[in-house]
């Protein structure tokens, strides 16, 4: 047990891939006690297709992913190991799992047994398109759900091209399901009483992202079309190419004052006085013309030192960072945002998305290695004397065959 808010939870983590484990990380960073159930034949993918060395016990995404959580080996078609997650769950207080609807019927581990278990227990079940509905049985992940949800017909750069994916689906569902499941616990606290959490994926990313787009056509009967970098009131608003190899700045004018600041900076002041540029509706009518004037100054430009430039003048702008300027930011080192595991020398995590005044979240292990913690929870957490052991070749991964 830890000492953060969660202190005291009990989750168990069935979950595949990305979308449910996320779900489960953000209930362990904040100090729930998170078992990952892991199944031998079919480790989760994100573990990667490799066995050669227990190369599946390296991977740095499963590390982050699944950090600060415990792992247990149960092939769940086995009657022993089947009873021991129910003796597990009789202990707990969440089961999360992203399976099609009725695989956990099938393994005769549904909510009504569940529930028999432990009366007031919290299922989350996070499949792509609920258990209910036209498309239930169908499997899916993010870019299925960003096609099928409408999200992926706002992302593009204009009208005329193709749909990029922003590929942010399982993160943004992740979050879904944590705040439904912390959402249970308080209605638990307040009636005593379990429930089952049907998250539909599709659902929660439609109504989570673009409810705004839905309410557009059914009051006013118009679609909202891609627009790229660009905003609806706003110019000149985009991304603009740096000096350097795939460096760039974002920058947005929404106002006279700023306008006639930008056209300073860039060298440009004779634009404040050009007619087609001197109102809010000619710049953006104009905005082809106004891009290609400050991609010239830009171009020229380091990202960082242009964006203090813009910062200093008043510009809302920032320069598009990636990985590396991300560990390396002075900001959010001075917030501590980049964080070891308690604080060592190891590995650097990204850290968390707010801290509380007491019993914040903290970062207490890397993700496990594959049943790292068996011993621990059959013989301490459970008193069994079982064994849960394997070889090798018992191991199948995500990307074998079928």
């Amino acid at each position: 047990m830890t000492d953060g808010p969660l202190s005291g939870v009990r989750v168990l983590d069935m979950g595949h891939d990305w979308a449910c484990p996320h779900a489960a990380r953000l209930l362990a960073d904040f100090g729930a006690e998170v078992i990952k159930v892991e199944y031998l034949s079919r480790v989760d993918g994100m573990r990667g297709g490799n066995k050669v060395n227990a190369a599946y016990n390296r991977h740095p995404r499963f590390f982050q992913l699944h950090r600060n959580k415990l792992s247990v080996t149960l092939d769940l078609r086995k009657p022993n190991e089947r009873d021991i997650f129910k003796d597990l769950a009789r202990i707990s207080d969440v089961v999360m799992e992203n399976s099609r609807p009725g695989v956990m019927d099938r393994l005769g581990l549904g909510y009504d047994t569940l529930k028999a278990l432990k009366p007031d227990i919290i299922l989350l079940s996070m499949s792509a398109f609920g258990r209910t509905g036209p498309d239930h049985a169908y499997a899916g992940y993010g870019g299925t759900i960003e096609a099928i949800s409408g999200i992926q017909s706002l992302t593009a750069y204009s009208r005329d091209e193709m749909p990029k994916r922003i590929r942010e689906m399982d993160v943004t569902n992740g979050i879904f399901g944590a705040c439904a499941v912390l959402t249970a616990l308080v209605h638990r606290q307040h009636t005593g009483r379990g429930a089952w959490i049907d998250l539909s994926e599709m659902e929660a990313a439609t109504s989570g992202l673009i409810g705004e787009h839905f309410l557009e056509m059914a009051i006013n009967g118009t679609t909202s079309l891609p627009i790229g970098n660009r905003h609806r009131n706003a110019a000149p608003h985009g991304c603009y190419r740096c000096a350097g190899e795939d460096r760039w700045i974002v920058l947005t004018v929404q106002s006279q004052t700023e306008w006639e600041r930008l056209c300073g900076i860039i060298g440009r002041p004779d634009l404040t006085h050009d007619p087609r540029f001197s109102s809010p509706s000619g710049r953006m009518r104009h905005q082809q013309g106004i891009d290609e004037v400050i991609t010239a100054w830009t171009s020229n430009q380091k990202s960082e030192e242009a964006m203090r430039r813009l910062q200093e003048a008043g510009i809302a702008s920032g320069f598009v960072a990636d990985a590396r300027d991300l560990c390396d930011d002075p900001h959010l080192t001075a917030r501590q945002w980049i964080q070891t595991i308690n604080g060592g020398n190891a590995a650097r995590f990204p850290g968390f998305p707010f801290r509380m005044k007491e019993g914040g979240g903290h970062l207490r292990r890397r993700g496990p290695d594959l049943g790292e913690d068996n011993n621990v929870i059959l013989r301490q957490l459970l008193d069994r004397a079982d064994t849960l052991t394997w070889t090798d070749d018992e191991i199948g991964t995500a990307f074998d065959p079928a």
